[in-house]
């Protein structure tokens, strides 16, 4: 079963987004450098959509926004642990939590997106 489990995980890293130069990650350490340069990514993008969006709102949403931002780090820090902790102790799990982080980074930029931006009606 532990064989397996790294597999999938590449598997899942590889769609969900990798670059195209991690496809052909196939050691841990390229794996991580892979994860790591997503979750850079991501981050910064989710940065930049941040605070433009913290720009474009009314002073008493301001502090709605930061509010909910807070909530959901902790959300997306303790989700990510909990998912680390299914690979602890094998060579995987540092993978696995950076691209959790990647991934719900990118998720939540794009919700931000979503959410803040008058829609056409």
């Amino acid at each position: 079963m532990r064989c397996v489990l790294p597999l999938l995980l590449f598997s899942l890293v590889t769609a969900s987004g990798a670059a195209a130069q991690c496809k052909d990650a196939v050691s841990t350490k390229d794996m991580q450098d892979c994860a790591d340069s997503e979750y850079k990514k991501a981050d910064a993008e989710l940065n930049s959509v941040y605070q433009a969006t913290l720009k474009k709102l009314k002073p008493e949403d301001v502090g709605l926004l930061k509010k909910a931002q807070r909530a959901w780090l902790a959300y997306r820090d303790a989700h990510c642990d909990a998912q680390y902790h299914l690979f602890a102790g094998g060579s995987i799990a540092a993978v696995s939590l950076t691209q959790c982080r990647a991934t719900l980074t990118a998720a939540r930029a794009k919700e931000i997106k979503d959410s803040y931006t008058p829609q056409p009606q």
